[in-house]
């Protein structure tokens, strides 16, 4: 989502660690249903991997087809599977704990793409300069060490070295992309560290240098989240929002209160998207009075 895109980091940060939070907390089939569909909705508009779309789903499928057989909770048996039961309150939570992992992993990925190493750094190093510099260190090492992984396993093959089917085969193989790997590992991390030595790293006072400024947009985005926020958590003090699984279904009271935290739940969550349609609506009428 281009909007979210030009918003600083912080706030970006606080809408996905709410929102996670929230419909963890709440465990509700609405307010997980309201998540994944923003998740999935987020997930077209940032042009997603269908390969990551196809590991979410089948961790979907996965966890709502294990947890009715595991779980043997429950008053309403559906059917038997020799002795054990599939109850419905066990049909009925597995697919909201699949719903809500879906959500979640949609989500993270939406954050990962919105969220790269040079905002994870802007935003660490306040408070730590060392985990800040680690922890990007660790999101660039990773891929690239993927990536060189294959390149050498490919490179490997491509001199005869293939290895075979049989698995004693198959691990001299792998020992042997391995062993080149920690050599290449270990010679970056020699050059990173010299390099990082010549421009006099942890010799002076530290300088910092931030690209993100703070708009009056963000400013207002993080209102509206705060108030959200709020919104969504003071009626749940006084009315139960959650939704009871075991050892049957009950769904809380809808009254006043609820509909309001569910109200305002939802809206948290479509804002960036209400946010991104305003803008693009805005972008549209400006170019038409040029």
């Amino acid at each position: 989502m281009i909007w979210l895109q030009k918003c600083n980091p912080f706030t970006v940060l606080l809408y996905f660690v709410s929102v996670t939070a929230l419909s963890a907390v709440y465990n509700n089939p609405y307010h997980t249903a309201v998540t994944l569909a923003a998740a999935i909705v987020f997930f077209i508009m940032m042009r997603g991997r269908g390969k990551a779309a196809l590991w979410f789903f089948a961790v979907f499928v996965l966890t709502f087809i294990v947890n009715p057989i595991i779980s043997k909770k429950g008053v309403t048996p559906l059917l038997f599977i020799g002795d054990d039961p599939i109850t419905l309150e066990a049909v009925i939570y597995g697919l909201n704990s699949a719903s809500l992992i879906a959500a979640i992993m949609f989500l993270f990925y939406c954050f990962t793409e919105l969220i790269d190493s040079e905002k994870l750094l802007y935003m660490l190093s306040p408070f730590s300069a060392s985990a800040a510099l680690t922890v990007s260190a660790v999101l660039r090492f990773v891929p690239l060490y993927a990536r060189q992984a294959e390149l050498i396993s490919n490179q490997q093959k491509a001199i005869g070295n293939q290895g075979g089917r049989s698995i004693p085969e198959r691990l001299r193989f792998g020992g042997r992309v391995f062993s080149a790997l920690s050599t290449w590992a270990l010679e970056n991390g020699i050059v990173a560290a010299d390099s990082m030595a010549c421009r006099g790293y942890g010799t002076g006072r530290r300088s910092f240098y931030s690209a993100y400024g703070f708009k009056k947009s963000d400013g207002v985005f993080l209102i509206c989240q705060l108030v959200l926020i709020a919104a969504a958590v003071v009626p749940s003090l006084f009315t139960r929002c959650s939704y009871q699984y075991y050892p049957s279904l009950d769904f809380p009271a809808v009254n006043a209160l609820f509909i309001v935290s569910a109200a305002s739940y939802t809206l948290l969550v479509f804002l960036p998207l209400i946010a991104e349609i305003t803008d693009r609506i805005k972008w549209k009428y400006l170019l038409q009075k040029i």
